[in-house]
């Protein structure tokens, strides 16, 4: 539903994929702590907690970083793609910086404002380029964590566990 933004979206295209990513995360969050803490005894179940959480931490500043770098580069490749389309031959191009001298702007303030919409229009595409991204690796997650199969059995005090 992200991948679809555009820069003319309204208040209900925007508000429509939080609910629904909200909905769907009870699904994806309730089974993976089901499978963390499955076959664990009642007194390591807090460590087991503790350590998921880290690691659920941990790993959300790499996906953060991550995920920064690829919209900035993706916008770097679509603002270059973007801007091959602006010439001085194009008919769009003489009309749209015409109109905006016609506002007032200079000839060099209407290329600075030309260049802050493909600048707007180039990050956009970029963040829909990595809501694709994300909605194949949360799908292909979803998979794994349903057909993942918990431990069903309670170990004993001393037997090895996953919360070391």
């Amino acid at each position: 539903m992200r991948t679809r933004y555009n820069t003319q979206a309204n208040f209900g295209f925007l508000v429509v994929p939080i609910i629904v990513q909200g909905a769907a995360m009870a699904f994806f969050f309730v089974p993976l702590v089901s499978l963390v803490l499955s076959g664990l005894t009642p007194e390591r179940v807090p460590a087991a907690s503790g350590l998921s959480n880290f690691a659920r931490i941990v790993s959300g500043s790499f996906g953060t970083s991550i995920a920064t770098t690829l919209w900035d580069n993706r916008a770097i490749l679509h603002h270059a793609q973007l801007t091959e389309y602006v010439r001085n031959s194009s008919m769009a191009t003489r009309d749209y910086v015409q109109t905006l001298q016609a506002g007032g702007l200079s000839f060099q303030q209407a290329g600075a404002a030309i260049n802050r919409s493909i600048d707007v229009e180039s990050h956009l595409l970029a963040a829909n380029d990595l809501f694709w991204i994300s909605s194949i690796l949360f799908l292909l997650m979803i998979g794994v964590i349903w057909l993942a199969r918990p431990i069903k059995e309670n170990l004993a005090p001393g037997a090895v566990g996953g919360a070391h």
